[in-house]
């Protein structure tokens, strides 16, 4: 029963995957005999060190892919030019050779090997077989004792390639704000409770949740820091809304907050206007949100904002109404939200205008290409508010503008919030910001619904979260993987 789960090739979907991690390392005893056991059996090569160190490295791969789910598959690079060479990237120097212990591996049935289509832009694929298995049942090794020898700070080209750059004093704290903060995420144990086996389903794809799916990385574009980085990884960037509600850190309840029309209040004030008073804000009003402009062909106003918002975006990263209009079919997520075939030219130029005239006082902002130093603006005010975080060496998890943290945090966060929009702008002030007035920042998009019936509050707002599980709520498999946490981290938990 158990050698038909592992060799019935045509049942299984190569589509539950990952990509091949070229940065795992270890110094467990167990590993280095394992490797050496396999070398001696099935390698035959003058090139003993080079060969054991790619062998190590896939085989410390499997052995997690193995942990996680003996299912999960492996996708492989199987072209000599598709290894970097930039040491950077990849510090245990994983060449070509890879491609000869993959294939040596497989002509001996250690492991199984699914070969992908180089027309189709598809990796092959690896899994354990049952000889493998047998002797990853005999290791003790846990999965925390694999590190990822990872560059934090990457730098990309124009075509979204990973390119060599100089390191200087702001490269270098950056880096070491980096490891402080994966340092942290490392030590919280983030899960969901409900979760048997660890991965999550999104849009068709399968997301690994574990301890070496939380690395995060600074990713700088265009082949320049100047125009700020975003942070980059974690699983919790790659699943939906609803799904990280029931985030659990360290076994306690989180919220997600982001800000409310960030874009436009940083439109706003690069034209050196404060959007709160132009608005003319009110407490928890929402008839002033700056999505808010008619669109006709949707009848859905959650859909409708969507759109508004996507479009008012795309017209500020554009140079022209053209590009913009490209850039916003190409980046509307067709499968959450259909609507295939509306967004022509004349629909998408209406709609601009009347964003135009929403907002006439920016109305030269848009398809100018603004969008880069706002862009910048952003990820200062991102930065500001995870360093701070990091350095209170409190966990904060970061989607592009949102934020998750727990929940007696709000506070913290919310003043963050505020300051930073002031100390990145220089323009924005609002001192009567309070913790019970943070609508008029963080905003919840699917709030909006709940704004007529009643005032929003801080206590309404905590009331709309779902509730911490009970422990009958938690499935074994959390449970298991929360237990192994708190044992690895025992130093972390006995003070608390």
């Amino acid at each position: 029963m158990l050698i038909r789960k592992y060799i019935s090739k045509e049942a299984k979907s190569h589509s539950y995957s990952r990509s091949l991690d070229i940065h795992l390392t270890t110094n467990h005893p167990e590993i280095d005999q394992l490797v050496g056991t396999i070398f001696d059996k099935y390698f035959s090569t003058r090139k003993k060190e080079d060969t054991k160190r790619h062998l190590k490295v896939l085989m410390l791969d499997l052995f997690l892919a193995w942990n996680i789910d003996p299912m999960l598959d492996i996708g492989v690079q199987m072209s000599p030019n598709s290894y970097t060479t930039i040491k950077r990237y990849n510090p245990l120097y994983i060449t070509r050779t890879m491609i000869d212990v993959i294939t040596s591996l497989k002509n001996h049935n250690v492991i199984n090997f699914h070969k992908g289509s180089e027309a189709n832009n598809k990796v092959s694929r690896i899994w354990v077989t049952p000889t493998l298995v047998n002797y990853f049942k005999n290791i003790k090794t846990s999965i925390f004792d694999i590190s990822q020898s990872k560059e934090l700070i990457v730098l990309r080209d124009k075509d979204k390639n990973d390119i060599d750059y100089k390191d200087d004093s702001k490269t270098n704290d950056m880096r070491m704000l980096l490891e402080k903060y994966n340092k942290i995420l490392k030590q919280t144990f983030i899960d969901i409770p409900f979760l048997e086996k660890p991965y999550l389903e999104h849009k068709g794809r399968k997301h690994i949740v574990n301890q070496h799916s939380k690395l995060v990385r600074k990713i700088f574009r265009k082949e320049h820091f100047g125009n700020g980085g975003r942070f980059h990884g974690g699983w919790w960037q790659h699943v939906s809304e609803k799904q990280r509600e029931k985030i659990l850190m360290d076994n306690r309840e989180t919220i997600e907050i982001n800000y409310k029309s960030l874009h436009p209040v940083l439109t706003y004030a690069k034209k050196g206007i404060d959007f709160w008073k132009r608005m003319n804000v009110t407490k928890y009003s929402h008839f002033n949100d700056s999505y808010d402009v008619p669109t006709y062909g949707l009848k859905d106003k959650e859909h409708s904002r969507e759109v508004v918002k996507l479009l008012f975006q795309t017209a500020l990263n554009s140079t022209s109404e053209e590009e913009c209009f490209k850039a916003f079919r190409g980046q509307w997520d067709y499968e959450d939200h259909v609507y295939k075939g509306l967004f022509s030219d004349i629909f998408l130029k209406e709609l601009l205008d009347s964003i135009r005239d929403r907002h006439y006082q920016i109305d030269d902002m848009f398809c100018s290409g603004v969008g880069i130093d706002l862009h910048k603006w952003d990820c200062d005010i991102v930065d500001y508010i995870v360093s701070d975080f990091t350095e209170r060496n409190i966990p904060i998890l970061c989607i592009q503008d949102s934020f998750v943290i727990w929940r007696e945090q709000l506070d913290l966060l919310v003043n963050n919030m505020n300051t930073a929009i002031k100390w990145v702008t220089g323009i924005l002030e609002n001192p009567s910001l309070k913790h019970d007035q943070f609508k008029t920042l963080a905003w919840k998009d699917h709030l909006l619904g709940h704004l007529e019936k009643t005032e929003l509050d801080k206590d309404y707002y905590f009331e709309s979260i779902p509730k911490l599980p009970k422990s009958s709520d938690k499935c074994k498999g959390y449970i298991e993987r929360w237990n192994k946490h708190k044992s690895h981290f025992h130093i972390k938990y006995d003070f608390q």
